[in-house]
């Protein structure tokens, strides 16, 4: 499988144990629980829409055991989640502000 999230592998998850990505607007979490290949661990994925975590109000979540095939799973599903969802390039909305007229 070739795509937007071949970086991840077993040894990424060691690097934090919450970790938000996105691609432009396409918002994705990770949370680890545990250690790699024991029978308790896992990491919980979140995918949202284009703003904070916490204000999200469109999220999906899944939880895959933090295994090589648990892995390969969170990559297929974020794919699934990508195409669905669609990204477009990261900008902040332009809002017009009202420019006072120098007075005669």
């Amino acid at each position: 499988m070739s795509g937007e999230f071949d970086f991840l592998n077993l040894s990424f998850f060691t690097k934090a144990s919450v970790y938000p990505g996105s691609l432009g607007t396409f918002r994705y979490r990770f949370q680890r629980t545990g250690w790699m290949n024991r029978p308790d661990s896992t990491i919980q994925v979140w995918v949202y829409e284009n703003t904070s975590f916490e204000l999200a109000q469109n999220v999906e979540t899944e939880t895959f055991p933090w295994t090589e095939a648990g892995v390969e799973s969170i990559k297929a599903w974020l794919e699934q989640k990508l195409e669905e969802r669609g990204t477009e390039p990261y900008r902040i909305p332009y809002t017009p502000h009202h420019v006072l007229e120098p007075s005669e």
